[in-house]
């Protein structure tokens, strides 16, 4: 028998025509083929076969040793070992199994070694999110997360040990800083809707100006609105556009009904103008004696507006208790109509009295502020030409706002 033949021998033989597989480590003798010409013929084709099986395992083997990404090669290896035993090849599979159990060992160090490197860059990501969430800069946190999230997905895996306590702790304070960004978010959504409500109920008041028939006054009435609007504060932009083209419109249609009104309506004598401005005042004196005012103020205004002008010392003087007076009323009206939508079925007079006190400390709490930062802020004013003017205007509305509120409040408090 040639060399070749006795090599073949050293790892199968032939039985009852079938080419049997020599085990090999822990794998018993195995069928692999039948003798088809000639057992010599058979035993080469199976020795000539574990050529190709020899070559699959160099061939992973040159990989792993060439590519920095030894770990996607596990898989392959694993499977190379675990279908040895199933070749049909006659060769020295024990050496092929020690390389791929070589190979194998090597993987897992790698691995080990590269999850372990991973749970450091995971680790250190995890600190830097707890202080990114935490955070109420919502664009720049978003952004911060975002980065920390690429940077986690190209992260490769950490050990089972870890797993699943460093990923819940990564969803968590995930979840938890856009949770809270949720909740900010919905919280001014809202805040700007009550926004808005300013906004409608300074129109209605607004819609007051189309009353007004003396042009001198309606002009004073509307840089008072023009102020009081900027003092509204933010809204939507679409929104806010579109109320301040209502109170342009406003203000358009009252202008020209107070010039045709100028050129119809008779002229009545000054002296004639301050008695009739002085039994208004009087009117509205007697209406404010009550914490309810039973007065039709858009009616007082619209006859207010329509009598003649009277010397501006005492005209001055009269329009800022005019102002004063109907700015109590306008404010007990609204006060009330706060204290009917807040109040509990079922509550007695102490308990809408005591409802009414505390609405209206949180309106004056909230004028006080606005006085304040207005005065704080009012040196840093450029007061160029005409602009003092204004900014003083601005300043007594402001106090005219809490003086208000001062009043009903201590009305209130002497009450029985």
């Amino acid at each position: 028998m040639e060399k070749g033949q006795l090599e073949n021998l050293e790892y199968g033989y032939i039985e009852d025509g079938k080419v049997i597989r020599k085990a090999f480590l822990e794998f018993p003798d195995q069928e692999i083929g039948e003798v088809r010409d000639s057992e010599e013929q058979a035993l080469s084709y199976y020795a000539e076969r574990f050529e190709l099986i020899s070559a699959q395992v160099e061939q992973v083997k040159i990989k792993i040793e060439s590519n920095a990404n030894k770990g996607s090669f596990l898989m392959k290896v694993l499977h190379l070992k675990e279908t040895l035993c199933k070749f049909d090849a006659l060769g020295d599979f024990t050496s092929l199994y020690k390389i791929l159990e070589g190979l194998h060992q090597e993987l897992n160090t790698y691995i080990e070694a590269n999850r372990h490197k991973n749970l450091q860059i995971k680790t250190a990501l995890l600190e830097e999110l707890k202080v990114v969430a935490e955070s109420h800069e919502w664009k720049s946190a978003s952004l911060a997360i975002k980065e920390i999230q690429t940077k986690w997905i190209k992260t490769g895996a950490v050990s089972d040990t870890h797993k699943e306590q460093i990923e819940s702790t990564y969803e968590k304070l995930r979840k938890g800083f856009y949770e809270r960004r949720a909740a900010f978010y919905t919280d001014l959504e809202k805040m700007m809707s009550d926004k808005e409500a300013d906004f409608e109920e300074f129109l209605k008041k607004a819609e007051g100006l189309k009353s007004v028939k003396s042009l001198s006054e309606l002009k004073v009435a509307i840089r008072v609105f023009k102020e009081e609007w900027q003092g509204l504060g933010k809204i939507k932009p679409v929104k806010h556009n579109a109320f301040w083209q209502q109170f342009q419109n406003i203000i358009k249609a009252s202008l020209k009904a107070a010039k045709q009104q100028a050129k119809e309506k008779g002229k009545l004598s000054a002296k004639d103008n301050l008695k009739a401005k002085e039994e208004l005042i009087a009117k509205l004196e007697s209406a404010n004696k009550v914490i309810l005012p039973e007065v039709n103020l858009s009616e007082i205004q619209r006859e207010w507006k329509n009598i003649g002008s009277i010397d501006q010392k005492t005209g001055g003087q009269l329009s800022e208790k005019y102002l004063f007076l109907t700015g109590v009323i306008s404010e007990k009206v609204f006060l009330d109509s706060l204290v009917k939508k807040k109040a509990k079925n079922g509550s007695n007079k102490d308990d809408l009295k005591k409802l009414r006190v505390r609405l209206l400390k949180n309106l004056l709490d909230r004028d006080y502020n606005e006085l304040r930062t207005f005065e704080e802020n009012l040196g840093k004013f450029n007061t160029a030409k005409g602009l003092d003017g204004l900014l003083e205007k601005k300043l007594n509305q402001q106090k005219r706002k809490v003086e208000i509120k001062k009043a009903i409040l201590n009305e209130l408090k002497s009450e029985h």
